[in-house]
Order: C-alpha cells, then sequence, then structure tokens
C-alpha cells in the first residue's frame, strides 16, 4: 500500500496508478460492484475477496486531497446516490461527473487502514449493520472510526493479493477463483451507535425471557398451556444457530442463522409490484440487494441459501430467524424517534397502514419457508411502560380491514393481528412475539399479566435476548463499568424466569443475541471475554428444563467477539454438542 500522510488531521494521499481491492477490516470482505454490473445506480457492497475486475478500484485525484474511486469492471465511479446527506443512505456506481458527491479522501485508522470520507456529506463509506455477509450493503454514516468503516487498500497482484496481474473487463484475474455472482444476502445486523451492529435495547445486561409449549413452527400456533414440548421447528432437540459468516455458519452443524429486517416501510405500492428495484430505493429493506434484483429478494435469496446449507460436504439445511424491527423507523416517521415516536405512530392510520403493508409484503417473501420471526423487539416493553396494553391506542382495524379487521384497535390487537398475519401468509413458520420485561427481576408477575393482554399464547414462541453486548466491553469503565458475567446465581434467576414466562403462555422460549465472547479473549476490539457461550453448552440440561427450544449467538454491536473472531469455542462447542446427540427439549 502506498500512502503518504500529508496533514495533520490524519488525511493521506494515495498512489493513483495502481487499481486496488479494499478490503473491510470488520468482515474481511472486498468492496464489490454487485453482480458486474456496469448501469448508473448499479449496487456497491462488500463480497468475499476474488480480485475480480468488480473489485478492483482505482483512485483519481479531484483536487484539495480529494480522490474518486473507479471501478475497473464498470468505468464508473463511487457515488452518494441524490446527494444525500442521511445517515444509512446507499452508495452506488455512477458515470463520472466529478461531483462532489463523488469525491473522498482518506482518514488515517489503525493498522494502515483507512476511512472514506465523502467530501459532500463528510460522511464515512461503512458496510451496514457490521455485516459479514456476502452482499453486506455499503452506505454512508458519521464518522465514528468503527472497524466497518476501515479498509485496507491492496495493490492487485501485491504479496496481499490472491492472483496475478490484474484482469480486465468482467473476466476474473487469471490465476483466481471464478466469482460468484455477487447475489446478496442480508446485513447481518441494525444500526447501532456508530451505524451498525444490532441495536442492542437492553438496559440491564439480561434481557427478557421466555418458556415453551406444544410443536411450534407449523403457523397455526399450537396448542398450549404449559405441556412439555417435544418438537420445535421440527427438532426434538434444542436448536443452535446465530449471526455469523457463510464459513462459519458450515464449520460446524448450526441449525439457525439469524437477521434482522429494519427500515421504514416502502412509500408506495408501487415497490412491492415492481420487477427490479430501483437505484433510488436502497434505503427500504426489499432493496437493499440493489437495482438488479426484485423487491424482496433480501429475504427470498437468505431462504433460500441456508435451506442449500452443507456440513462436511453434506446437505443440512438451516433454518432462518428474522427479528422484524421496523416500529423503530415508525417512530422516526411519527416524528418522536424511538419509544414515544412508536406508539405514537400505531395510533396513526396512514403510518400503520403502510408499515402492515409492508410486513404482509415481508412475509409473502417468506411464503412457504420454515422461518421463525421474531416481533419487534423493544416495542412491547414501551408499550408496558404506558400500561395495560388493551388500553394504548392502536388504528389497527383502519389500517389493515382486510387482514385484522376483527382486531381490537389497541397494542394488544396489534400483536394479535402481526401473529395471525404470520400464520396466514407464511404458513409454515413460526411467530415470536420478543419478551421486553426490563424490570422482570423485580416485576416478574407484572410481565406474566402484559405479554397475556398481548395474547402471547396466540404466538409460536417467545423472544429473549440475553445481552447486548460482550460481558468484557460492559466491564470497561468507559462503557459503564458494569458486571454483566453469569454465575450460577444470575444463570439460575435468567433460566427460571424464561421457564416462568413459558408455562404461563403455553410456548417454548429461544434466547438471542447471545454474546460470543470466551474467557480466553483479551478484552481488545472482536476479542473481549464472556462466559455465557461456555455456560449455555455446558449446562443443557438446565437450559432445557427452561423450555428454551433455541440457542442464538451473535453480537449486539460491532465491536463485539463474533464466531469469527473466537478462536473457534462458538464452532468447537457446537460440533460437541451435535455429536453428543444434542439435548432434548422438554
Amino acid at each position: 500500500m502506498v500512502v503518504v500522510n500529508t496533514a495533520s488531521a490524519g488525511t493521506v494521499n494515495v498512489d493513483t496508478k495502481p487499481w486496488y481491492v479494499l478490503v473491510n477490516r470488520n468482515s474481511g470482505e472486498a468492496l464489490d460492484g454487485l453482480n458486474y454490473a456496469t448501469n448508473d445506480g448499479a449496487a456497491v457492497v462488500q463480497w468475499g475477496r476474488h480480485d475480480g475486475s468488480n473489485q478492483q478500484w482505482k483512485f483519481i485525484d479531484a483536487g484539495d486531497g480529494n480522490y474518486r474511486l473507479q471501478n475497473r469492471n464498470s468505468g464508473k465511479v463511487l457515488d452518494d446516490y441524490n446527494w444525500s446527506k442521511s445517515e444509512g443512505s446507499g452508495l452506488v456506481q455512477w458515470r463520472d461527473l466529478n461531483g462532489a458527491n463523488q469525491q473522498f479522501h482518506l482518514k488515517k485508522s489503525p493498522d494502515g487502514y483507512l476511512r472514506l470520507i465523502s467530501r459532500f456529506s463528510g460522511m464515512a463509506v461503512e458496510v451496514e449493520g457490521g455485516s459479514k455477509a456476502d452482499g453486506g450493503r455499503v452506505a454512508q454514516y458519521h464518522d465514528w472510526n468503527g472497524a466497518n468503516q476501515q479498509w485496507l487498500l491492496v495493490p492487485v497482484g501485491s504479496a496481499d493479493g490472491t492472483g496475478g496481474a490484474p484482469g480486465s473487463g468482467s473476466t476474473p484475474t487469471p490465476g483466481t477463483p471464478t466469482p460468484t455472482p455477487s447475489t446478496p444476502t442480508v446485513p447481518t445486523t441494525v444500526a447501532t451507535p456508530g451505524g451498525s451492529g444490532a441495536t442492542g435495547q437492553a438496559t440491564s445486561g439480561t434481557r427478557p425471557p421466555s418458556a415453551p409449549s406444544p410443536t411450534a413452527g407449523g403457523g397455526g400456533g399450537g396448542g398450549g398451556g404449559g405441556a412439555s414440548a417435544t418438537r420445535f421447528m421440527g427438532s426434538s432437540t434444542v436448536l443452535i444457530g446465530g449471526s455469523m459468516s457463510d464459513a462459519s455458519a458450515g464449520a460446524a452443524p448450526f441449525d439457525v442463522r439469524y437477521n434482522y429486517v429494519h427500515s421504514q416501510p416502502a412509500p408506495s405500492s408501487d415497490y412491492y409490484s415492481a420487477s427490479l428495484c430501483q437505484a433510488g430505493w436502497s434505503s427500504w429493506w426489499g432493496c437493499w440487494s440493489g437495482p438488479t434484483t426484485a423487491p424482496g429478494f433480501y429475504v427470498t435469496w437468505g431462504d433460500d441459501h441456508v435451506a442449500q446449507a452443507t456440513y462436511q460436504g453434506k446437505p443440512r439445511p438451516q433454518k432462518y430467524f428474522w427479528t422484524w424491527y421496523s416500529l423503530r423507523d415508525l417512530g422516526d416517521m411519527a416524528g418522536q424517534g424511538d419509544g414515544p415516536g412508536e406508539v405514537v405512530a400505531i395510533n396513526r392510520a396512514d403510518l400503520l397502514t403502510r408499515y402492515l403493508n409492508d410486513y404482509r409484503f415481508f412475509l409473502q417473501k417468506i411464503g412457504t419457508s420454515q422461518d421463525m420471526i421474531d416481533i419487534e423487539p423493544d416495542f412491547w416493553g414501551y408499550v408496558r411502560s404506558l400500561g395495560d396494553p388493551h388500553q394504548v391506542a392502536a388504528q389497527v382495524r383502519a389500517a389493515n380491514p382486510t387482514d385484522c379487521g376483527s382486531q381490537e384497535n389497541s397494542a394488544g390487537g396489534l400483536a394479535q393481528c402481526m401473529i395471525a398475519m404470520a400464520h396466514k401468509y407464511a404458513p409454515n413458520t413460526g411467530a415470536g412475539l420478543h419478551l421486553t420485561c426490563w424490570d422482570w427481576s423485580t416485576n416478574m408477575q407484572g410481565c406474566v399479566k402484559d405479554y397475556a393482554a398481548l395474547g402471547a399464547k396466540n404466538a409460536d414462541f417467545l423472544v429473549a435476548d440475553v445481552s447486548d453486548r460482550d460481558a468484557g466491553w460492559y466491564a470497561k469503565p468507559a462503557n459503564g463499568g458494569r458486571d454483566t458475567f453469569w454465575n450460577d446465581q444470575k444463570a439460575a434467576a435468567a433460566l427460571e424466569w424464561y421457564k416462568t414466562m413459558a408455562e404461563s403462555v403455553g410456548k417454548p422460549v429461544v434466547l438471542w443475541q447471545i454474546p460470543v465472547g470466551n474467557m480466553a479473549q483479551n478484552n481488545t476490539l472482536n476479542h473481549y471475554k464472556d462466559d455465557k457461550v461456555d455456560w449455555f453448552l455446558s449446562h443443557m440440561d438446565q437450559v432445557a428444563n427452561a423450555h428454551v427450544a433455541a440457542l442464538l449467538f451473535g453480537p449486539g454491536q460491532q465491536e463485539q467477539t463474533t464466531a469469527e473472531t473466537d478462536g473457534g469455542n462458538l464452532i468447537n462447542k457446537t460440533i460437541a454438542y451435535h455429536n453428543s446427540g444434542g439435548t432434548p427439549l422438554k
């Protein structure tokens, strides 16, 4: 990499002669012109590095320390689409107009990595959501020096490269693998402080839990009342899964992959019926995959992708667990943001109509796949803070008279509407209400009462998140100095909480967003300590006794330990769990 420091602010000059592959620090994947597209507005994503011409970029001097990044395959340059100054707006390829929205300067980050800062917006180029997946969307967000905003410039053909001399056109570089078409999956997490990473709504280190029930996942919300569950989503043993790269997901016999759906709803029904997305639609989840794909491809491709998973060379299909997390965005549309804005938004028929239309389209894209849906983390906690869910107003019948005309106009009616819609439009999919009871340790019966009012008995399962950050991260004084490590006493209290909620509605619990850290880590970026992987996978009988049907591991923010940075701990323990025959559901 040939760069010369030129300013005390940390900006740098770059050699404009070579073609570079830009490798993201967080994911290890390369900046990629999706599907070798050459049209204006073509999506830019991250993809597994193959050094093909669509992953090669040249820096063109634009003056004043700024550069345009030209893609070798398309000849077009990286472009802040439509001159946006909004956080989260996507970057595309566009013909070179030398506009300020096509110019970027470089800032230094540690270890030779650089950040690309837009001259027009002042924002940094990042992989949205801290995604590690092929097809992770590239967008802009305020410059906070996150790992997903840091890029290594590797000259093509250098010692750091994977192939020989640069190729041309859309032909892969000689000596490199033929590139798989850059078909996107989905961002692995949602924006949080810093522009990516799952929002860890948490107020306490351990989150709302839940419990068991009859067979779930068959769409109709199976039977009830506290009977011991024997099967869940087709399995008789506790499922193991999480948020991880394809390589990690294939390195052990994982059962489940998870991801978010998180954006404002489509502005009109035209989005749903279009044959292809348009470049200007990229902020909507249905077009995160860019203008070369059909609306909703994010979901259909994801479902198909995990269904073709293999382990040790043999087919081993996985299931998708989608976290539907879009009322937060509806709160923004109501002008009041997180929490208060959401409960205002559900009482506006115009906004709730758009939201439920979007939810219906999402369910239709799932279709007959056997997925799981986690319905709205945090939101039910905001509802609970206002009192009886039956008394929190929502324009359910006006917003969706076709599917929900008989439901109560309340937050409870909205919960029932969303469960019923899932069973109608995605009949093989399980619908789960997210347990948001931040006060569970002091008001467990209050949570039992509120989830009864929300109609949780009609869901197929409950979802609880364990913690949104590794315990080692929280322990740092700069992050609050909190003790969120587990011991047997803390674990017993949490498991009792899951069991109580499960038995109160007769449904199993899925534990989601369980930190991946382990005690061999050193409490540095992406290597934080935690003890929950080791605790859960060495106490599986206790897990099953609490009516937990699935353990889903993953970071709640991009600084945390992942399955790719934990030294193989999660993979090795999952293999051992599978080899033991698994733990029967109870």
